[in-house]
């Protein structure tokens, strides 16, 4: 038998919740669903924005068939490309260049 785990959500994260189910028209159990879902993704990018605001973009998800995995992917990809970021420096050089 396989035990399945609770996932805790922080009072940011059950903020999301009560977005979903107050905006979004969500019971509270699939708004949960929703958050848990996308837990990874929630967390990954670090609650800057309002409850509403990723409320917003979690329900866009699932009307898009846009995927946790997708989404943590494409993070993954802009993280990488900061890694190669060589400054400002670099860039103000090449802009100098073309003129």
């Amino acid at each position: 038998m396989k035990v399945k785990t609770q996932v805790r959500l922080s009072l940011y994260e059950r903020g999301i919740v009560e977005a979903l189910t107050a905006e979004y028209g969500y019971t509270p159990a699939d708004a949960r669903v929703l958050v848990v879902e996308y837990i990874e993704v929630v967390r990954k990018l670090g609650g800057y924005d309002n409850c509403g605001q990723y409320a917003q973009l979690l329900d866009r998800a699932r009307r898009m068939n846009h995927p946790p995995s997708q989404w943590l992917d494409r993070i993954q990809d802009i993280e990488k490309g900061e890694l190669r970021d060589r400054g400002i420096g670099s860039e103000e050089r090449q802009y100098l260049q073309t003129k």
